[in-house]
């Protein structure tokens, strides 16, 4: 960043702050833009330390993807603001990962992100004919993104709670970080995990009319110990999956999500 740049404050600082724990989490299966779960208790906990990471800080807009978990996250931050509003939008919803929505992370998934990660294949869709591209999420989920920053820098709103998703945040800050989906791995997520990006309004700005600064990634700082979410090895992922103790989520004719062992 220029010294002119950082000699401004920034139009808006943004906060891209990951969902809580769900039971789809929990039991490692993949959650993306059709699998709808509540937080769990787990996940309820985390979202009230994120409600009291911005409890005494200025919050001028809640922004959430439609999906409940995120919703569910963000109103944590909303008790402590009831005045702010809070908008939800689809585009900013997970990424579709097609045939692998509900599976086991040991069914597909990790070959799969692992060819976005390593290989750079930011092109390549989850299979199925819904099945999503880091590209294609990148296409409907950066427009929105975009406007939320100018709405907010055109309203004074300075700074903006946005609270998604963990493949989402890779993307959304790979493209406006460095302008390119191959720095993805760089940005996993925790579960409620919290990124502070200061945006500053520059029309040489390579990316887009923006230029942004990361001042925090993946921070669970706002968690003890006992709140954050277990992480599985793939050591102990194979074993579970050797003992046949894989799990499927599908989606009822109602809507529910349903749990099968395989």
């Amino acid at each position: 960043m220029d010294e002119a740049v950082a000699e401004k404050a920034p139009a808006a600082t943004l906060y891209l702050i990951r969902h809580g724990e769900t039971e789809v989490n929990r039991r490692n299966c993949v959650q993306g833009k059709r699998i709808d779960p509540p937080l769990n208790e787990r996940g309820r906990r985390q979202a009230g330390c994120v409600g009291e990471r911005f409890r005494s800080q200025s919050v001028d807009w809640i922004v959430t993807s439609a999906a409940l978990r995120a919703i569910e996250t963000g109103a944590a931050i909303g008790r402590h603001h009831p005045a702010v509003p809070i908008d939800s939008y689809s585009e900013l919803n997970e990424l579709e990962f097609g045939d692998l929505e509900g599976t086991h992370v040991t069914a597909g998934y990790n070959d799969l992100v692992a060819l976005w990660d390593n290989e750079h294949r930011a092109d390549l869709a989850a299979p199925g004919a819904h099945g999503e591209s880091p590209a294609q999420c990148a296409q409907r989920a950066m427009p929105r993104l975009q406007a939320i920053v100018k709405q907010a820098a055109a309203e004074g709103r300075r700074t903006v709670c946005v609270v998604v998703h963990s493949r989402l945040i890779q993307i959304l800050l790979a493209q406006i970080l460095d302008g390119s989906l191959a720095t993805m791995r760089t940005y996993k997520q925790k579960k409620a995990a919290v990124n502070t990006v200061d945006i500053y309004v520059d029309a040489n700005a390579e990316h887009w009319p923006f230029r942004c600064v990361a001042r925090e990634i993946n921070s669970t700082a706002h968690m003890p110990d006992d709140v954050v979410s277990r992480v599985s090895s793939a050591t102990s992922l194979q074993r579970r999956s050797r003992l046949d103790e894989r799990v499927r989520f599908e989606i009822d004719n109602d809507g529910s999500l349903v749990l099968k062992r395989l």
